[in-house]
C-alpha cells in the first residue's frame, strides 16, 4: 500500500505558508526532515501535514517557535495529558498577563508623550525641531 506523499509547494499551498517557513522547521527540528524522492525532493506524508497543523494553530494561539517545540515534545513522547496542556496553557497566560502590564505602561508612557506634544503644537512649536523623544528617553547607567 501506497501512503499519499505531497511535495513542498503542495504543503505549503494547502497550508498557506511560505516554502522556506517548512525548510526552517526542519532546520530547527520543528519538523523531522521529511523522506525524499530518488531526484532528493522532499516528500510530506499526512504525519507531516497534521504536525505543521499543529504548530499553525500553537501559534495562533500566540505560542513561540520555542514553546512550540516543548508541545511537540510532550506530544511525541505521549505525555501530552490534559494535565501538561493545562500546565502550559497556565505558563502561557501569565507571559499574557505580564506582557499587557507592560504594554499598559508603554502606552501610558506614549500617551504622556503625545499629550505634551499636544501641549508643545497649541503653543506654536509647530516648525521647530522636535526634541520630546531625546528629552523623555531613560538615561543610560
Amino acid at each position: 500500500m501506497t501512503t499519499k506523499t505531497w511535495q513542498i509547494k503542495e504543503v505549503a499551498e494547502q497550508l498557506r505558508i511560505h516554502p522556506q517557513t517548512l525548510y526552517y522547521y526542519e532546520r530547527i527540528g520543528l519538523l523531522p526532515p521529511p523522506q525524499r524522492t530518488p531526484g532528493g525532493y522532499r516528500q510530506f506524508t499526512e504525519v507531516d501535514i497534521e504536525r505543521l497543523q499543529f504548530i499553525q494553530r500553537a501559534k495562533a494561539l500566540g505560542f513561540r517557535l520555542k514553546e512550540i517545540r516543548q508541545l511537540l515534545d510532550l506530544r511525541e513522547q505521549r505525555t501530552f495529558t490534559c494535565w501538561a496542556v493545562y500546565e502550559q496553557l497556565q505558563q502561557k497566560i501569565a507571559a499574557i498577563e505580564v506582557q499587557m502590564l507592560e504594554l499598559q505602561a508603554l502606552k501610558q508612557e506614549l500617551e504622556t508623550l503625545l499629550q505634551e506634544c499636544h501641549s508643545r503644537l497649541a503653543t506654536g512649536m509647530t516648525d521647530q525641531t522636535c526634541t520630546l523623544l531625546e528629552e523623555s528617553a531613560p538615561s543610560s547607567p
